[in-house]
């Protein structure tokens, strides 16, 4: 076919973009059919949430996003391929253009109109509001968008078809991995200097909402029916319109000669090695590392595979164990840092009065060889705490509740887990947990809980406490 110089008029070429649309017919009118039979079938078993329509065509517009571009902009892996479409009558900018606006056609459009038809079925079954209606194909579309945007980053940085998929995937995943080195790093640290159990290190999860494209859309459409902020989602909007500028300028520059030689760019494979290796060290150093020196070969060694992969040959110079013992030192600094910081100042036993919503907590009874029915009839008296405030209430509340629960960590009435449960022999103990609701940038995860043991000596301790701050009691 013959496409037309349009120049300055119009920097998307009508003529290029039917072309795309006629070869690539038949898997569009796949992407379509799978969109519209979905919701159909979603709607045999039972009439699903505003919440399970959104995640469900998230995942099913995510899935497109990272595949779709990827096959787009292909050309650019071989030197034929680019060859021909360079030499092609339409400017570099257009081809681009063109090029990007139909991969949001062929994704971001068809998940839409099947979030359409579910939702206006939800909408007739279900009472929803139109916000929130709106606001999941708000979500998707930004995601969506996101995803899209990042996926053709890592293919105009990539110069081959495997280095394209790898780093593709790889930088899908590399956030969890990311997080779960920084949690499990976290939590090991965590329990050997605070008192209780609990969800310490919940701070963390903003990591995901900034890092990972899937799990803050996923997240973000948990909470749908929920009055919660959408900063993170704003946050990843920002980043995908600068990254489409990037995009621009990287396809403008490319060059034949790229294609099919091994990628250099920093940002994949380099990155991608150092990061990775880095949370397997973090991971190992805070478990077994310190006495398995088999951890450190294994860790090692696919640090060499990765490197060597990334290079297409085997060869040795000073940089390469060089980067690995650096890796090691940051490890361990970043382990000692976060100690001596208690997790860069994140991580408490008792919030502030002010970043409090609601507060509660609660009292049982546990023995370890006798039931409660044996104590009862042998005359000890069981009792059950129970107290708690919320958003209505006054902040004179949320004060007694943060003194009383400072009153009984300084006064040493809470026994730490770690030690009770050496020696818990013939002990008859009380639980108390406590779980709080705290003012969050993103509103989501802001759930803190505690669990700590107060031994039986002390409980009467306790509950004088409790009757200082006039905290509620009911007893069983």
């Amino acid at each position: 076919m013959k496409w037309k110089e349009r120049g300055m008029v119009s920097m998307i070429n009508k003529d290029y973009f039917k072309y795309l649309i006629k070869q690539n017919k038949k898997y569009l009118i796949l992407i379509y059919v799978i969109g519209i039979i979905i919701p159909f079938w979603m709607f045999n078993e039972h009439t699903p949430t505003l919440c399970t329509t959104g995640v469900l065509s998230l995942v099913y517009g995510l899935g497109l996003s990272c595949i779709v571009p990827i096959y787009l902009f292909s050309f650019l892996q071989k030197k034929k391929s680019n060859i021909l479409y360079f030499s092609l009558p339409i400017k570099k900018e257009s081809l681009y253009l063109t090029t990007s606006l139909f991969s949001y056609f062929a994704t971001i459009l068809p998940v839409v109109i099947y979030q359409l038809i579910t939702q206006s079925i939800v909408a007739y079954k279900m009472n929803i509001s139109f916000g929130g209606f709106i606001l999941t194909i708000i979500l998707t579309i930004v995601h969506m968008f996101a995803m899209n945007t990042l996926i053709t980053t890592i293919t105009l940085l990539t110069q081959n078809s495997v280095d394209n998929f790898i780093c593709s995937f790889a930088y899908i995943f590399l956030p969890l991995l990311i997080y779960i080195a920084l949690n499990n790093c976290a939590t090991n640290i965590v329990y050997k200097m605070m008192l209780g159990e609990g969800n310490y290190t919940q701070g963390l999860n903003a990591i995901l909402y900034y890092l990972s494209i899937p799990y803050n859309g996923l997240a973000q459409m948990k909470y749908i029916e929920l009055h919660v902020t959408h900063i993170s989602s704003i946050y990843w909007l920002i980043i995908s319109l600068v990254l489409s500028f990037v995009n621009y300028r990287l396809f403008i520059k490319r060059t034949v000669e790229q294609s099919e030689s091994h990628t250099k760019s920093f940002f994949m494979y380099p990155s991608i090695i150092i990061l990775g290796t880095f949370a397997m060290l973090l991971v190992m150093y805070t478990t077994d590392f310190k006495s398995n020196v088999l951890s450190f070969t294994i860790i090692f060694m696919i640090y060499l595979i990765m490197y060597y992969f990334s290079k297409r040959k085997v060869y040795f110079n000073w940089k390469i164990p060089t980067i690995f013992i650096l890796l090691v030192v940051s490890c361990i600094g970043f382990s000692s840092i976060y100690a001596n910081t208690k997790g860069f100042h994140s991580i408490y036993e008792v919030p502030s009065t002010s970043s409090i919503r609601s507060a509660s907590f609660s009292f049982s009874f546990m023995t370890n060889y006798e039931t409660k029915t044996e104590l009862k009839y042998k005359g000890i008296d069981v009792t059950d705490i129970n107290y708690s405030t919320g958003p209505k209430k006054s902040s004179k509340d949320n004060t007694n509740f943060v003194n009383f629960i400072n009153d009984i960590i300084n006064q040493k009435l809470i026994t730490k887990y770690d030690d009770f449960y050496n020696d818990p022999i013939n002990k008859n103990f009380y639980t108390i947990g406590v779980y709080y609701s705290i003012q969050s940038p993103t509103d989501l995860g802001r759930y803190a809980s505690r669990d700590y043991v107060i031994e039986e000596k002390n409980i009467e301790k306790v509950l004088d406490l409790v009757a200082k701050y006039n905290l509620y009691k009911f007893k069983s």
